[in-house]
């Protein structure tokens, strides 16, 4: 059985940190679909390295018109990074390295160089100016093309940098799938899940990996097709 829910938060949900319905919805605690994890690498202002961990955007495009899209909060240094160097790069990282993922978090200053303070390494971008991040098997270069607020007064922005420059691990390039999705262990952001009927909470956010692809015969309907 379905049940039909509103956008309108309950009363009875109460939030396990201050402002968390505030910066994000309470639905996205409902519908809990996960969101692939990378890290958005800038240079701050003084040309130090940021690396933010992240789980809000994906690439779409056609053509040579290929594009990252990026949910950035308004007050954190990659929005402003991106803002003023209009540019950055996607790094994409496996399980291995998710102590490491989560250091740049802790060591998340206003000078520093956050990509080798975390204890990953910096190298250099081919096409651009932002850093991209050795350990990670995939790395996308992009620049800005349109930025705007989600919505009025909203303080998630949204970014629209074109992709310029793509590396990759040769462990990225296999051709079969199952073996590509094995050997870049991707790691996946799982919500604190939250039954909106009576505001029982499960806890902190969950990793998912992604380890399994089922293969779609060439009589069925592939995606987006109608």
């Amino acid at each position: 059985m379905k049940h039909e829910i509103g956008i309108t938060q309950p009363s009875y949900l109460i939030e396990d940190w201050p402002g968390k319905y505030d910066v994000f919805s309470w639905l996205e605690y409902v519908i809990t679909v996960p969101n692939p994890i990378f890290l958005v690498t800038t240079r701050k202002a003084n040309g130090a390295a940021n690396a933010n961990l992240h789980a809000w955007g994906f690439l779409v495009g056609e053509r040579d018109h290929y594009s990252s899209l990026l949910a950035l909060l308004n007050h954190t240094h990659t929005y402003t990074n991106i803002l003023r160097e209009g540019e950055w790069c996607l790094n994409y990282p496996s399980v291995k390295l998710l102590p490491q993922c989560s250091e740049t978090i802790a060591c998340n200053g206003p000078d520093n160089d956050e990509i080798t303070d975390a204890g990953l390494t910096i190298e250099p971008a081919q096409t651009v100016q932002a850093p991209r991040i050795a350990e990670c098997a995939i790395n996308v270069e992009c620049k800005l093309a349109w930025h705007r607020p989600l919505y009025a007064d909203s303080q998630w922005h949204l970014f629209v940098g074109r992709v310029q420059h793509v590396a990759m691990d040769e462990a990225a390039m296999v051709v079969t799938p199952e073996q590509r999705i094995e050997n870049l262990e991707l790691m996946y952001n799982v919500r604190g899940t939250i039954n909106p009927l009576n505001g029982d909470y499960y806890g902190p956010n969950t990793l998912g990996l992604l380890n399994k692809v089922l293969r779609i015969t060439p009589d069925e309907p592939g995606i987006n097709q109608s």
